[in-house]
C-alpha cells in the first residue's frame, strides 16, 4: 500500500517570521536593523511596520534582528563582558558642557575618530524636528555636538547603517548604538551575505542601557505630565531616586520610573547585556560621580583611542573605583537574572 503523499507545507518567509515572532507579539525594539534593507519595512512614528508582503524564504531582516536571535551574552565573559581596561573621565572641551550625557566621553572619542580620519562617518541617534529619534549620519564635530544626548527612544539607527552599507563606497564607519544594536551588528559582521559590514565598520561605542522606550508612549507620557516635545535633555539619576528626569523649552520635569517603566519595550525585558559587551568601547553613567563616564576599553582599536584622547588632552581619566565596577557588575548580573526569569516565562507561558 502506498501511502498519499504529505501535503505540501510552504515555509514561512523571512519576513512572515519576523512579523509573527517579534513585530507582531509586541517584541520589535526598534533597533533598525531589519530597515533599509529592502521596501518590505519601514519606521513609522517610533515603530517598524511592513506594508507589503515579501516572498523571500530567508531574509537579513530576520537573520540580523537581536530578538529573534537573542540567546545573550557568554557567562563565561563575566557579567560585563570581556574588558582590557575600566576608567572614568569626562571630556574638557567645553563646548561639549550643557550638550553631552554625563562627562561627554562618547561625543568627544566619536568627534576625535572623525578628526582622525580613524572613520570617515558615524552613525548616531538624534532627535527629529518633533523630537522623534532617528539614525543619522555624521562627519565632522559639528554634527556630532548635534547629536549630543541621550533620547532614551528607540530611532531604528541601524537603518541607516543599512543604507550607508549599500552604497557603493568603501570609506571606514563608526557606530553608537545601544546593547541590542551591538548584538544587532555582531549578526551583521558574522553574515555570510553582508561582508561590507565586516570591512567598513572600524569603530563600535556602546552605551549601557536598562530599558527603551518607544517614541509614541514616551510623547503620550510627557503630553499626560505637561511636558511638551522635543526634549532638551533625559535623564535616569542612579537608585534610589525612582524619577525619569526631563528638560524642555528651558524647564525642568520629574515622572515617576514606575509610569516610565510602564511604557519601555516589552522585548527589552529580554535582554542580558546591560553594558554593550560587544563593543570596541562601552560608555556608561559613573556611579557616585556626578558629570563623569564610566568607560570599559574592550579591545585594542578601542583602547587605543582612549589612549589618543587622553594623549591629546581631550578626557580627564581615571582609574575606574573598584566599589563602583562591583555595582556594575551588580547591575549586570541582576538584568541577566531579569532576562533569564522573563524567557523561562514566556516558554512556559
Amino acid at each position: 500500500m502506498v501511502l498519499p503523499a504529505a501535503p505540501f507545507a510552504p515555509q514561512p518567509t523571512g519576513l512572515e517570521r519576523l512579523l509573527a515572532e517579534v513585530i507582531n507579539p509586541g517584541l520589535c525594539v526598534a533597533c533598525g536593523a531589519c530597515l533599509g534593507l529592502c521596501p518590505h519595512l519601514i519606521f513609522l512614528d517610533g515603530q517598524v511596520a511592513a506594508p507589503d508582503p515579501c516572498g523571500l524564504t530567508s531574509g537579513r531582516c530576520w537573520d540580523l534582528c537581536p530578538v529573534a536571535q537573542r540567546g545573550g551574552p557568554g557567562a563565561a565573559q563575566g557579567p560585563i563582558g570581556p574588558v582590557l581596561g575600566a576608567w572614568q573621565g569626562r571630556a574638557t572641551a567645553r563646548d561639549l558642557e550643557g550638550r553631552a550625557q554625563y562627562g561627554g566621553v562618547v561625543s568627544e572619542l566619536l568627534a576625535l575618530a572623525l578628526e582622525q580620519a580613524l572613520v570617515q562617518e558615524a552613525v548616531v541617534t538624534a532627535a527629529g524636528p518633533r523630537g522623534a529619534p532617528q539614525g543619522l549620519r555624521v562627519s565632522g564635530r559639528s554634527g556630532v555636538l548635534g547629536a549630543a544626548g541621550s533620547i532614551y527612544a528607540g530611532g531604528g539607527a541601524l537603518g541607516e547603517l543599512n543604507r550607508a552599507l549599500a552604497e557603493d563606497a568603501c570609506h571606514p564607519l563608526a557606530v553608537v548604538g545601544l546593547p541590542c544594536q551591538i548584538q544587532a551588528l555582531g549578526a551583521m559582521r558574522a553574515h555570510p551575505d553582508y561582508p561590507q559590514t565586516l570591512e567598513r565598520i572600524h569603530l563600535v561605542i556602546g552605551l549601557f542601557c536598562t530599558m527603551n522606550l518607544p517614541w509614541r508612549g514616551v510623547r503620550d507620557l510627557l503630553a499626560r505630565h505637561g511636558v511638551q516635545a522635543p526634549l532638551s535633555r533625559a535623564d535616569f539619576p542612579p537608585p534610589p531616586a525612582g524619577i525619569f528626569q526631563v528638560w524642555s523649552g528651558g524647564a525642568y520635569h520629574e515622572l515617576p520610573l514606575d509610569q516610565v517603566r510602564a511604557i519601555s519595550y516589552p522585548g527589552c525585558a529580554g535582554c542580558a547585556d546591560l553594558t554593550s559587551e560587544g563593543a570596541d568601547l562601552s560608555v556608561g553613567a559613573c556611579e557616585g560621580k556626578p558629570g563623569w563616564n564610566t568607560i570599559l576599553a574592550r579591545t585594542h582599536a578601542g583602547a587605543g583611542l582612549l589612549e589618543l584622547a587622553a594623549g591629546k588632552g581631550l578626557l580627564e581619566l581615571e582609574p575606574a573605583q573598584p566599589a563602583s565596577l562591583e555595582h556594575l557588575n551588580q547591575a549586570a548580573i541582576a538584568k541577566r537574572k531579569r532576562a533569564a526569569a522573563w524567557s523561562e516565562e514566556r516558554r512556559h507561558g
